[in-house]
């Protein structure tokens, strides 16, 4: 599963795909004051008593890959 972390301003858009290239937003958000610096990592739980290992691998920080909408200026 991949996931994508995107943001404009203070606008945030997370996405995930099933093969890496086709990204499905799973949630758009504002954050007040969110266009100043951010910290942000990765988290995976596991609900009631279960347990599993989670393993993370190919993080990248890019250019903005969300794409503006009709009449919004583009990063």
């Amino acid at each position: 599963m991949w996931y994508r972390f995107s943001r404009r301003e203070d606008d945030y858009c997370i996405e995930c795909s099933e093969d890496g290239e086709n990204f499905s937003q799973m949630r758009i958000c504002h954050m007040n004051k969110g266009n100043e610096r951010i910290r942000f990592g990765i988290y995976a739980c596991s609900p009631e008593d279960s347990s599993f290992k989670a393993v993370f691998t190919d993080m990248k920080l890019t250019e903005c890959l969300w794409n503006a909408h009709d009449g919004q200026q583009p990063d």
